[in-house]
């Protein structure tokens, strides 16, 4: 533990490195050379993924040392949150790549986890704001377990979004070649948009709620005076809007895909603009 403590800054940057190289050669194997379907385009391609699957494997490896050395604070610093997060999408996309075009969405997912692991490094020292009260509640790493998965699956949401409205702009050009048949499908994009919104969305109020229930047990907390809380509940309305659109008004399509990223985007500014709701900063 005290050598990964001393150098995690070390571990994180390596990681770092490796998370850029696989972006760049899940980026090759996606955009380059996107309209040549010939047999050696494609030995390639593969080679190209394949080397962007194995960084990928090793920044998750090497953030994972990272995070262990920095110990408990980062459960509560928003560098660390962070930091977490970017882990976990990366080591989710891992996970869940093999049921979908894994090669493709790695190409939108891992810049996401590139900028979280570089805001990870870059932010203010993780142990300068650390609370130690806050440390030793039980609720702690549950509430930030629930908003990191709840993160991940919106980060989902947005990178097939990002997907859908390439293959949609494609289809409408009629260039059914090349990128547009190593995409998910409309559909299969559609569907996976939906099912991370409403898997993220749940999430984001049960962390919430996690969270308030936490912080009443300090004396005078007022909820609705937090700004941090007031914040989240503007950034979940947009996910809101798009599932009410969908279940209720039957919208589906370019519109309702775009509130997704929006709302993604949103999230990521009140993440970085409003005080860490644990935190008390």
């Amino acid at each position: 533990m005290e050598f990964l403590a001393r150098n995690e800054n070390l571990f994180l940057t390596g990681a770092i490195v490796a998370y850029l190289v696989a972006m760049i050669g899940f980026w090759i194997q996606l955009f380059m050379r996107a309209d040549d379907d010939s047999p050696r385009a494609e030995r390639w391609h593969a080679r190209a993924a394949l080397w962007g699957r194995a960084l990928l494997c090793l920044g998750v490896v090497t953030h994972a040392f990272s995070l262990v050395g920095q110990g408990s604070a980062l459960l509560i610093v928003r560098a660390g949150f962070a930091g977490i997060f970017g882990w976990g999408l990366a080591l989710a996309y891992l996970l869940c790549g093999p049921k979908l075009k894994r090669d493709s969405m790695g190409a939108f997912v891992t810049p996401v986890t590139l900028l979280a692991a570089f805001y990870s490094l870059t932010a203010e020292p993780l142990h300068s704001g650390a609370r130690s009260d806050l440390l030793k509640m039980q609720w702690t790493p549950i509430h930030v377990t629930i908003i990191i998965l709840a993160y991940v699956g919106l980060a989902f949401a947005f990178a097939s979004a990002l997907i859908y409205l390439i293959q949609e702009t494609l289809l409408k050009r009629k260039k059914l070649t090349g990128l547009w048949q190593r995409l998910p499908s409309l559909q299969v994009a559609d569907d996976l948009i939906y099912r991370a919104t409403v898997f993220g969305s749940a999430l984001l109020v049960l962390g919430l709620l996690t969270g308030v229930a936490g912080m009443a047990q300090q004396p005078g907390y007022q909820p609705m005076r937090d700004p941090k809380v007031l914040v989240s509940m503007f950034s979940w309305f947009p996910f809101a809007l798009y599932l009410i659109a969908r279940w209720w008004l039957g919208w589906r399509g370019r519109s309702t895909n775009l509130v997704v990223i929006y709302g993604f985007l949103i999230l990521v500014i009140s993440f970085l603009g409003a005080p860490h709701v644990i935190s008390g900063q």
